[in-house]
């Protein structure tokens, strides 16, 4: 499309005749804004820097994506935000990935195996089709909820994954919560203080890990998936509701002052006692 189709003009419409309109966007549905990915993973030559995208066909922006071919050229800004951090005395990762939440735990197990962490991998989906994952077919998840090398992007760093499915059809049948919080049961005081949880998903997903963890005393970070628009603080669309005695803006229903700040700059990785959920 060409830009210059997208420009505002002026419109002649008489009284009495029909109205038909000729631009792209009162035609049909058009992609204006960019959309947000996180980076799955990172690579290089001689040639340059290569970015891994995972993404998923929902509408007409990731349909346009969907479509590209390879030598087609797109524009792109990033990174943006700011990650998640390996706090110093800590030696364990529990990744907790929840449908297009999942990318991010692939590139953070990455740095998590460069910094001689170990780590497991929580996968989860309402459906086998809706798994964003490469299943090990010689060590497939079992219905037991048990850690297994069963997911080839955790397991070429040497991590266990434990898979759920909302319909049982592959590894444990439910949430993704039920198998964390089984997981978690598993670990001594000893592992749950090296252990930090890391997580990305669906919002009610990552409240419920976030609980979980607090009640096992696990540190807990959490990358918000608030729509973006802009990316770069401009157009405050991405507030979140941050913790803030200093200067709150409001008080939420268990009491506890917040503030707004903005996924794109001040996130979208939070601590997870942090978030007025």
């Amino acid at each position: 499309m060409d830009p210059d189709d997208l420009n505002g003009r002026i419109i002649e419409w008489r009284p009495g005749e029909q109205f038909v309109p000729t631009q792209p966007d009162f035609c049909g549905p058009v992609a204006f804004l960019r959309r947000p990915f996180s980076i799955a993973g990172r690579g290089g030559d001689g040639q340059g820097t290569w970015l891994e995208v995972i993404g998923r066909e929902v509408g007409v922006g990731t349909r346009w994506l969907a479509q590209l071919r390879t030598g087609d050229a797109v524009d792109l800004i990033g990174p943006l935000g700011n990650a998640f951090e390996l706090p110093a005395g800590k030696l364990m990762g529990l990744l907790v990935g929840g449908g297009v939440g999942l990318p991010p735990m692939f590139y953070l197990a990455e740095a998590l195996d460069a910094a001689g962490w170990r780590a497991v991998g929580f996968v989860g989906a309402q459906s086998a089709d809706l798994l964003a994952v490469t299943i090990d077919p010689k060590h497939p998840p079992g219905q037991d909820g048990a850690a297994r090398r069963c997911v080839k992007q955790f397991g070429r760093f040497g991590f266990d994954t434990i898979v759920t499915t909302n319909d049982g059809k592959v590894g444990m049948h439910g949430l993704i919560t039920d198998g964390f919080a089984r997981h978690l049961g598993t670990l001594g005081e000893d592992d749950k203080a090296r252990a930090v949880v890391f997580t990305c998903g669906p919002e009610p997903m990552m409240h419920a890990v976030a609980d979980l963890a607090e009640a096992h005393g696990i540190d807990c970070q959490v990358c918000l998936e608030q729509a973006m628009a802009c990316g770069m603080g401009t157009c405050q669309s991405c507030v979140v509701r941050i913790e803030d005695h200093a200067n709150p803006h409001g008080c939420g229903e268990s009491g506890r002052p917040w503030r707004y700040k903005l996924a794109c700059t001040d996130g979208p990785v939070f601590n997870a006692t942090s978030v007025a959920w």
